[in-house]
């Protein structure tokens, strides 16, 4: 597990500037419950972006990183029906269809107010257009072996991975997902190049794959790596991803 907690790198996001860093996004109105089998408490506009992670029957559960006005909030923190929320860029994320309380309240600034949102939706709901696995295979399908980082460039800035020089000439490229029980993020996808070529892919959700081997790395999850270096480097890439789970 990272060790960061969740709500903390959510915070972090929103000074460094990094937002919008998640995985999935509506692909029309969706409605989003508080529980599993629970009426609907907001109504989700299209191109809403979340964490999230699979369960039973075909539902999400999904993390969602808004605002609110400050004032709307009945007694600083439920959220009433017909409010409106937004995300930082001040688009309209979704509208409140019975009133509820939001998983944390991170902050004040001027007059809005930046919360979490915890809850379910349908699986349909995810823009099958906007998943990273479906790029990255797309693009692993048509590379070459020793394929560059700037081959992977406008998929890397799309899903907004975050990017980490790491020592004796790596790069890596990390894209998350939350733990709901323990609110820490863990890896999903993650990148490594050695000199500006791929060297390995570390996922936890499948991923097609030609011209490069691919070896089981537990139940948790799985390596793709380029034969071509030694055992010594695929050392290294390995331990830049337990650096990653943390200890």
């Amino acid at each position: 597990m990272l060790k960061s907690n969740f709500l903390t790198f959510l915070l972090g996001l929103f000074f460094f500037g990094l937002n919008q860093a998640y995985a999935e996004r509506t692909s029309g109105y969706c409605s989003l419950t508080e529980e599993e089998k629970g009426k609907e408490v907001l109504s989700l506009y299209p191109g809403v972006e979340f964490y999230s992670m699979p369960i039973p029957e075909q539902k999400l559960r999904v993390w969602i990183d808004a605002w609110v006005i400050t004032t709307d909030l009945y007694d600083g923190l439920r959220l009433m029906e017909k409010t409106k929320l937004y995300n930082q860029e001040g688009k309209l994320l979704g509208k409140v269809s019975l009133s509820f309380n939001p998983m944390k309240l991170l902050e004040e600034k001027d007059t809005l107010t930046h919360l979490v949102i915890s809850g379910y939706i349908v699986k349909g709901c995810s823009d099958s257009r906007f998943i990273a696995e479906d790029d990255l295979s797309k693009l692993l399908d048509q590379a070459k072996s020793n394929e560059e980082l700037i081959y992977f460039k406008p998929f890397l800035e799309k899903y907004k991975f975050i990017e980490t020089i790491e020592s004796n000439q790596y790069t890596s490229y990390l894209l998350v997902q939350p733990n709901f029980i323990q609110q820490v993020l863990q890896p999903r996808i993650l990148l490594v190049f050695y000199q500006g070529e791929l060297i390995a892919i570390f996922h936890t959700k499948d991923v097609r794959v030609k011209k490069y081997d691919s070896i089981e790395m537990g139940s948790q999850y799985k390596m793709i790596y380029n034969s071509k270096f030694s055992e010594h480097t695929k050392k290294e890439m390995v331990d830049i991803y337990k650096n990653k789970l943390g200890s």
